[in-house]
């Protein structure tokens, strides 16, 4: 950002610039957010990690708080500095706007130390979704409504192995499918979007369930906050679903096929326990 901001051809004018084939209004907002928040996911996958945690209850919400707050900063910070160097049309016309910008400001060996920067976050954010989404398929095998083959940590690296293998399966078939990036990443944000409600749902429905159940963590704001957060995520999953038919409607058929296969494992667990 601060090398974007001493270019001596950039300017604030930019900021107020317009692109033409922009989409306005609520729908142009949505589909707007749903990039930008590719950029912010990731937290949720500290959550899978807390068994792994040593005070949970203290390192996962300063971990949360403190990584969210970065990444705004980061984010936001980086953003301006493209807005400053190039017009709303020529970021909108590229593929490739940050390495354009710094291209511009320090030359094309510096818009490549930026490309390979980006591969190498990419990278380590990638080995990070793969290490903590394996730990969803052993935790509910751990509990009995998944294989239990599922269940089985490594020997030498204690890593829960087959989950990893199962997990890498999947993502391969998938994109053997095929698909644009931006058809990934919004079907991601979909699915991922719609658990997110469900888990803050679930809030209302364990404090019916079990009032006197110990809670480590308390919800501030309950039950106002959790409510405007279910709404939030509802508006997002309409524009999404909507924008990203039928990919959305896949991943929705896919989902609810994994009810049947719960309830298949909740019944089995009932009859052996």
């Amino acid at each position: 950002m601060a090398a974007c901001f001493s270019y001596s051809g950039g300017t604030f004018a930019n900021f107020s610039g317009e692109y033409s084939g922009a989409v306005g209004g609520v729908t142009g907002f949505m589909a707007a957010m749903v990039a930008a928040l590719w950029a912010y996911d990731g937290w949720n996958d500290v959550n899978m990690v807390a068994g792994e945690v040593r005070n949970p209850q203290r390192s996962l919400p300063v971990a949360l708080i403190l990584g969210v707050a970065i990444v705004v900063v980061l984010y936001i910070s980086v953003n301006l500095g493209v807005q400053y160097v190039l017009p709303a049309h020529v970021v909108a016309a590229s593929q490739r706007p940050t390495s354009d910008a710094v291209a511009m400001v320090l030359g094309r060996v510096g818009a490549g130390v930026v490309s390979a920067a980006m591969a190498l976050s990419m990278l380590v954010a990638m080995n990070g979704t793969i290490m903590t989404g394996g730990r969803m398929p052993y935790a509910m095998a751990r509990d009995g409504y998944f294989f239990s083959s599922m269940a089985e940590v490594h020997p030498r690296f204690r890593t829960p192995a087959n989950a990893l293998i199962a997990q890498a399966v999947l993502a391969s078939a998938l994109l053997l499918l095929g698909g644009s990036y931006r058809q990934f990443f919004n079907l991601a944000i979909f699915s991922e979007w719609l658990f997110y409600m469900l888990t803050v749902g679930a809030l209302f429905v364990l404090r019916w369930r079990e009032p006197e159940a110990d809670r480590p963590y308390r919800v501030i704001g309950y039950p106002l906050v959790p409510l405007i957060f279910i709404c939030a995520a509802g508006v997002l999953l309409f524009f999404s679903f909507r924008d990203n038919w039928p990919n959305s409607g896949y991943g929705s058929l896919v989902i609810l096929a994994g009810v049947p296969v719960f309830y298949a494992f909740a019944r089995h667990k009932r009859e052996h326990s």
